[in-house]
């Protein structure tokens, strides 16, 4: 039991660490939220699309996987879409507020705590079967939250524009050029490689302490209603839903341990500027970030050391 307890907190105490010290050098006035909001920028177009391009890079295709957990992680974000789709809107008058909830729902932050998760239960570089079901899921995720975004906004999808939102974005373009690298044996200079290795040692950390700059307690009051029903939507109720079914399935090992990111991380940090972006409840959508990554410290404890002790991670 106590070594179970103790992966647990390697699991979430970095993380808590991480928005800590980001709290605290916001208000030492070492750096304010817009300044953050810019490294934002930065990590959602550099950082984390190089940390998924690496992943997948470093990992053999097949590694680690198997066609039920796709099909699974597949057919369980599509139910979550049409709940994240349809819940939304009917919960919340405002449907600018109900697609930023929406997008919560849908999109976690599946490759940064995907890597977190994985390397502090299985060690460095153990990060495999993460990384190749991110292949999958982070294109599927990132098309779902723009038809979602994009419904609530105008009232139809445009499947023009939609596609080329998918194309255009950056975990896309690294999943695909990474497939391409290992598909044809393309091997990377070793200085090449040394310097994508640097760029995605950066992401986790910046990542989180960013959370930690953008976390204000006091703004929370004004979506408070909005931003509860986010919370205990993405963090309670769908791992909740479809973690039991998985372990029943027989998933475990660094396979489930990809499911429960899968289901159980909070929402992405990208999701601030695409709901932006696309018109939606920025403040909501930041607000959702932060308060599910809260949370998550506590939950993804808690799922972590009972799938521990029941021998399933």
């Amino acid at each position: 039991m106590f070594d179970s307890f103790l992966v647990a907190l390697r699991v979430v105490v970095p993380m808590a660490i991480l928005m800590c010290v980001g709290a605290v050098i916001r208000r030492a006035g070492v750096i304010d939220r817009p300044g953050m909001r810019a490294m934002d920028r930065v990590t959602f177009r550099l950082f984390m699309p190089v940390l998924l391009f690496k992943n997948i890079y470093d990992t053999s295709l097949g590694e680690g996987m198997e066609g039920g957990e796709v099909a699974f992680a597949v057919a369980g974000l599509l139910l979550v879409f049409l709940f994240a789709l349809l819940a939304p809107p009917k919960l919340v008058a405002d449907h600018n507020k109900a697609a930023a909830i929406g997008q919560a729902i849908i999109r976690s932050n599946y490759i940064l705590f995907g890597v977190a998760v994985a390397e502090s239960i299985y060690g460095a570089g153990n990060a495999g079967s993460v990384a190749l079901l991110g292949a999958v899921v982070v294109p599927v995720t990132n098309a779902l939250a723009v038809v979602i975004l994009e419904i609530n906004r105008s009232g139809k999808a445009n499947p023009g524009k939609i596609f080329i939102s998918i194309l255009k974005n950056p975990m896309v373009i690294a999943t695909f050029l990474a497939l391409v690298c290992k598909a044809v044996s393309l091997q990377l200079p070793g200085m090449l490689y040394d310097v994508a290795a640097d760029i995605a040692g950066v992401t986790t950390t910046v990542s989180f302490i960013s959370l930690g700059v953008s976390l204000d307690l006091g703004e929370l009051k004004s979506n408070r209603g909005p931003l509860t029903l986010g919370v205990v939507l993405r963090m309670v109720l769908v791992p909740l839903v479809f973690m039991p079914i998985a372990v029943a399935l027989g998933f475990r090992g660094p396979i489930l341990c990809a499911l429960l990111v899968l289901f159980a991380a909070p929402a992405a940090v990208a999701s601030y500027p695409m709901a932006v972006a696309m018109g939606a409840d920025g403040q909501l959508a930041g607000q959702l970030v932060c308060c599910t990554t809260v949370v998550s410290i506590f939950t993804m404890f808690c799922f972590t050391f009972l799938f521990q002790m029941l021998g399933l991670l």
